[in-house]
């Protein structure tokens, strides 16, 4: 069993929130239920999943709770790593706790499982879902992501990380580093070795070598999950997405 964090926090105000008539996009209506409403549900029906905990602005999630969505509310801190830090802080830290992010509507008991499974035997401190670009574009062709090309195949990442809750808040101050660097590439870039830098111009880098320049970097014992569950990597961040996960739900 597994605790589960869903990140729920606030963000700047952009064209989708300004469309929607909202102030977080977690809480879009679809299908009758704010984009949070269904992540919950898709948890919430998971199995292997013990308990909730949900990061984010108490009114609104409060009105959730009133709904008959259990979780245990954790007031937003600010920024993400903030919010994933006080989460963190409650949950049950002997084992594994998956984290997800507020804006992935289509997660489900089926997928949540899925990828726990694949993430076994659990002898690892953090576990990163990988999505093959042929399998994010059979399902919804109409949706723009970023690739990486490895030497297996074009990959993006997905939306939830299974992670051992005393490494993060050990790891936290190398974390913010990273985090401050997200849209400095050049300095990100200072922090590999050559021979990463090389094998990935020319197309040779694996998935292997990334889970080892992670594991180093963050001295942790990461591992990158290679799955075909689209739903986790499946995020709304602008209107065009919000059109397609419509259209997927109803």
């Amino acid at each position: 069993m597994f605790d589960a964090v869903v990140l729920a926090g606030g963000g700047k105000p952009d064209l989708l929130t300004q469309q929607e008539g909202v102030n977080n996009k977690a809480f879009i209506p679809v299908k009758e239920k704010p984009l949070l409403g269904h992540i919950l549900t898709g948890l919430q029906e998971a199995p292997s999943i013990a308990r909730l905990f949900v990061v984010g602005p108490e009114e609104e999630l409060r009105t959730l709770q009133k709904e008959g969505y259990d979780f245990t509310l954790v007031p937003e801190q600010g920024g993400m790593l903030e919010n994933v830090e006080a989460a963190l802080k409650q949950v049950d830290r002997s084992r594994l706790c998956l984290v997800a992010t507020g804006d992935i509507p289509l997660l489900n008991a089926r997928v949540v499982e899925g990828f726990l499974a694949l993430c076994a035997p659990y002898d690892h401190d953090f576990y990163y879902p990988i999505l093959t670009k042929e399998s994010c574009e059979s399902r919804f062709p109409e949706t723009r992501r970023t690739y990486v090309r490895l030497k297996e195949g074009c990959f993006t990442g997905g939306n939830v990380a299974l992670l051992n809750p005393n490494w993060f808040l050990e790891a936290l101050p190398r974390l913010e580093i990273f985090v401050s660097y997200r849209k400095k590439p050049l300095k990100l870039f200072r922090l590999l070795p050559l021979s990463f830098l090389f094998k990935y111009l020319v197309h040779s880098l694996t998935v292997a070598d990334l889970e080892r320049q992670l594991s180093s970097l963050m001295q942790v014992k990461a591992r990158a999950v290679p799955c075909d569950f689209v739903e986790i990597g499946t995020d709304v961040d602008k209107p065009s997405d919000l059109e397609a996960v419509r259209g997927a739900l109803e």
